[in-house]
């Protein structure tokens, strides 16, 4: 499959995939489709230690592609694909919304489940889906930029996480907290996502790619055998029902999705994307 959105290099024992969708940097249907593709040449490569996953130019991911929310919650059109390809069963299945969040939900699995340890350097900014993304990665290495923040915002455009986001913030912060994140919806500091759990490791933008480098390398020359012995203890300890709740999230999705509330959450904030004037009023429609 020809990647469009996905630059792949290869270092020995590691692999690394810088995630590149210009101008804004978002996750869409094309770019799901070739990280699952992608992820099928790494199950099948055992010579795969540590699979890295960035972004570039200071953006990890923002969030999933919104104009293509807007056009599920619009019900305007389907999702554009481009040409078929090698890959063109993978990319039928995002044609509606529940196709979609199903897709985003085996993306997680997939990530959890690699022999592989797997790395999110996020590299600056990241939100919403990007976030849910990195969250099924083992570990978070994150840039402490001055503009970066980690957020989960779905609520604030009247949305419910998609991505398994609620799933992972309650198993890593616990059910009190996990309300407060996913109910406030707010931009944290790097400093705090790394403080509550959300992230592993918080570098300086100066070191940041040095410091990277050297925990990959760190895990790379360590035993393999172990490391998959360990992810899959604490895979199975932390997996049960998971497959549930998903199924849960797709319905709460669905049930907000076309909502009057979103539609004109998501058209305001397109307008114009900035935290300090988006000020919607939903009113339960």
């Amino acid at each position: 499959m020809q990647y469009r959105h996905l630059n792949i290099s290869r270092d020995g024992h590691v692999l690394q995939c810088r995630m590149s969708n210009p101008p804004l940097q978002t996750l869409n249907s094309r770019m799901l489709a070739e990280l699952h593709h992608l992820l099928t040449d790494i199950e099948n490569d055992a010579d795969v230690r540590v699979f890295v996953v960035t972004g570039e130019n200071g953006v990890f991911l923002r969030w999933m592609d919104l104009t293509e929310m807007q056009a599920y919650a619009e019900g305007t059109r389907e999702v554009e694909v481009g040409g078929r390809s090698a890959a063109e069963e993978m990319l039928e299945i995002y044609q509606q919304i529940p196709e979609l969040v199903s897709s985003i939900h085996q993306l997680a699995l997939r990530i959890q489940n690699l022999r592989a340890v797997t790395v999110a350097a996020i590299n600056g900014v990241v939100g919403g889906g990007g976030c849910e993304f990195s969250l099924s990665f083992d570990f978070r290495l994150m840039m402490d930029h001055p503009e970066a923040t980690f957020a989960l915002p779905q609520t604030s455009f009247g949305l419910v996480p998609g991505g398994g986001g609620a799933w992972h913030c309650v198993r890593l912060l616990g059910r009190a907290r996990a309300l407060d994140v996913l109910l406030h919806g707010e931009f944290m500091a790097p400093a705090t996502a790394l403080g509550i759990g959300l992230i592993s490791r918080l570098y300086p933008p100066a070191t940041y790619e040095a410091d990277v480098a050297a925990f990959v390398a760190n895990m790379a020359g360590r035993a393999p055998l172990a490391l998959r012995g360990v992810k899959a203890l604490v895979g199975f300890g932390t997996s049960q029902g998971q497959l549930d709740f998903f199924a849960r999230e797709q319905e709460e999705l669905n049930k907000v999705i076309h909502s009057e509330d979103v539609r004109n959450a998501l058209a305001m904030w397109l307008a114009n994307p900035d935290p300090a004037a988006y000020q919607p009023v939903f009113n339960g429609r």
